[in-house]
């Protein structure tokens, strides 16, 4: 298969794209860039928490807990949806929708949730207004009433009601690192223009999967940004100040895969030499 689900409890330890270096915490090679001794712990704890299987939805899950009521195509225009709701809310952190989005596919793989817009609309901004609040936890601002009651066709209270019912769904389990949260920390130390040019067309990269059900619960979150980072960087011909394997620890070679699928979802006419 092109991806592995990674949902299967029993397998969920593994991740679908192994890195190069089997060890969790490599500290040689990750220190000689790190701004502090902290940083090889940073990167073990986000490569640990990525594993857990509580944080993987279930690739199965439209035929499973939706039984059938819910196609790709209907999650593709809701999660199309929750792109316009955010950004009519405006001024979100830069990986809420990612966040969102995984909360969404996480809810749905638990939850029965009636195939209709109203119903899914719901839930979906509930996951929106979330994956907000976790990425600007110091953040105290509200939903704009008049987006919810635009967008929603309801109120904020019972956006937020939705919001309590979400958390008992993910179990209170919020806090796992998504593909936007492994880009940001593979590139932490890009400064130059070309560099940060790369980051922000992986970035746009991974937005463009979000809404294609073919990736979910199929590919560990940083073997994504891994291969994102690399089809940027070779779209754009960039040379980077550090090595990208070694960063990642991801070979390009065992990405190719995902970085294919990539690919394939790019506009026509544009064309990358791999």
């Amino acid at each position: 298969m092109l991806l592995q689900p990674i949902y299967d409890r029993g397998q969920a330890a593994v991740p679908a794209v192994h890195p190069f270096s089997p060890a969790v915490g490599s500290r040689k090679n990750l220190g000689r860039n790190c701004a502090d001794r902290y940083e090889p712990d940073v990167d073990a704890d986000l490569r640990a928490k990525e594993r857990d299987p509580r944080e993987h939805p279930d690739p199965d899950y439209m035929s499973k807990m939706q039984q059938g009521h819910l196609s790709p195509s209907m999650r593709a225009e809701l999660v199309l949806w929750m792109d316009a709701f955010a950004r009519h809310l405006g001024g979100l952190p830069e990986g809420t929708l990612c966040r969102a989005v995984v909360y969404l596919d996480r809810v749905l793989s638990v939850r029965p949730v009636p195939a209709h817009h109203e119903a899914l609309q719901l839930v979906a901004a509930a996951a929106v207004s979330l994956g907000a609040k976790y990425e600007q936890s110091s953040s105290g601002r509200r939903l704009d009433a008049e987006v919810v009651e635009a967008f929603v066709g309801t109120t904020v209270h019972a956006v937020e009601e939705m919001e309590c019912e979400l958390v008992m769904d993910l179990g209170l389990v919020m806090d796992g690192p998504t593909v936007y949260t492994f880009v940001d920390h593979f590139t932490r130390f890009f400064k130059q223009k070309d560099e940060l040019l790369v980051r922000s067309l992986a970035l746009r990269l991974v937005n463009l999967t979000l809404a294609f059900f073919g990736f979910v619960g199929r590919i560990l979150p940083s073997a994504m940004a891994a291969s994102a980072l690399f089809l940027a960087r070779q779209i754009l011909g960039v040379q980077l100040s550090g090595d990208l394997e070694e960063a990642t620890r991801y070979k390009v070679v065992d990405l190719m895969g995902c970085i294919y699928a990539l690919v394939e979802l790019l506009p026509i006419g544009k064309t990358c030499n791999l």
